[in-house]
Order: C-alpha cells, then structure tokens, then sequence
C-alpha cells in the first residue's frame, strides 16, 4: 500500500523546470538569473558613470570667447548704468551701427580694439562713435563693452570733444584696464575747423569712466 501511494505521488509532479506539458506556469527567473548579455538582473553591481554624465560643465569663472567688433554694430550702447557723454538720454542700441532718434544721430565708428580691459578673464571691446547733432558739431567719444558671457555690455565711456577723429585704438597693452587712443585734434588757438596735433593718449577703464592717463601729441597736417 505504502509503494503504491509513492508511485501515485511521484506521477503527479510534473517537469521540473515547469516547461511545455508540466500543466503548471513557467517558474520565474531568479535573483541571480543573468538577462539577455550575461549581466546579472539581481543582486549589488557597481554603478558605473555613462560618457555624457561624467563630462563637467564649465563653470561661472570659465572665460569666454572674446568680443568681436562686429558684435557692437547691434549692442546696446546706453542704458540705466552708462550715460554716453554728448549723448541725448534713455536708452540707445545700435541697429547696424547707427541710432538716431530726437534729431541725433549716434553712429559706431570703425576704429576699435579687442583687448582685457575690465579686469576679468574675457576679452572686451573699446570703439569709438560719433554723435552728430542738429548744428554743425560733431562730438567722438570712446566706449568700453564689458564681456559679459559674450555678450557686449556698455561699461565705460569718454568724450573727445568736437571733431576729433579718432584713427586707431589699441585694448592689447599688457597694462591692466589700459586702451592706447590716436586721434587728431587741434591746439588751445586753433580754428574749431581744422585739425594740427596726433595725439596719442593711454585710457584706463575705471567703471563707468574712461579716465585719460597720459598724452604725447605730434604736429599734424591734413
């Protein structure tokens, strides 16, 4: 009796692994099964940093890219924290170079130097411009844009009177916060309308100013 009941017993398990013709649901995979490329779906596995996720982003003192001046012919060029000397007040941005508004014409001019000149890492821009009023002056002046993350934000400015070209300017100089400026004007005596002296004149940009340093001038005739 005792035989027959093991036999019965025995013939009703069935496959042990559950498979086709068991009648019983596949058994599920264990903690330690591998998946599908031999890595195991359980149990602790170091995490390993993907290629896009250990890559650093650079941070808030990362320099950036220099200004070119082609950049200035659409920047900003007065606002609430630079009030350009010569200049009607409010708001001015250039637009391909120019603004004009309440008869002034305000007008970058091509004269302009790439160059260090706020004390950061970035590479700031001085131009000078022109502003042309309703009579016959003519007033230059010099602006500084700072390098805000590529961006040109007018910082400094300096005027340099009525009709006084500017010819070259130079924000390389090694010296901090330094520009080097060539412009022709004119002595104490001499006609409004006539330029006789090149002057070459080193700026330092202290925030919101251009402050002049030195000058060395030179005879000059048109």
């Amino acid at each position: 009796m005792a035989l027959s009941l093991a036999s019965l017993t025995v013939g009703c398990q069935g496959p042990e692994d559950g498979g086709e013709g068991s009648g019983s649901s596949p058994r599920k995979p264990s903690a330690t099964s591998k998946a599908p490329g031999g890595r195991p779906t359980g149990g602790k596995e170091s995490a390993k940093p993907s290629p896009t996720t250990s890559k650093k982003k650079p941070g808030k003192g990362a320099s950036a890219a220099a200004l070119s001046c082609d950049q200035l012919r659409n920047a900003e060029l007065q606002g609430p924290s630079l009030r350009l000397p010569d200049a009607p007040e409010g708001g001015i941005a250039f637009t391909d170079g120019r603004w004009e508004g309440d008869g002034v014409a305000v007008e970058l001019q091509p004269q302009c130097g790439i160059g260090d000149v706020t004390g950061d890492p970035a590479a700031d821009a001085v131009a000078a411009v022109k502003v042309t009023t309703g009579g016959t002056g003519r007033f230059y002046g010099l602006v500084t844009w700072r390098n805000d993350g590529g961006t040109p934000v007018p910082a400094a400015a300096a005027s340099l009177g009525d009709r006084t070209p500017v010819v070259s300017i130079d924000a390389s100089t090694p010296a901090p916060r330094q520009a080097t400026v060539v412009y022709l004007t004119r002595g104490d005596s001499d006609p409004a309308a006539v330029v006789t002296i090149r002057r070459t004149a080193v700026y330092r940009v202290a925030e919101p100013a251009m402050t002049e340093l030195r000058h060395s001038d030179a005879p000059y005739t048109p």
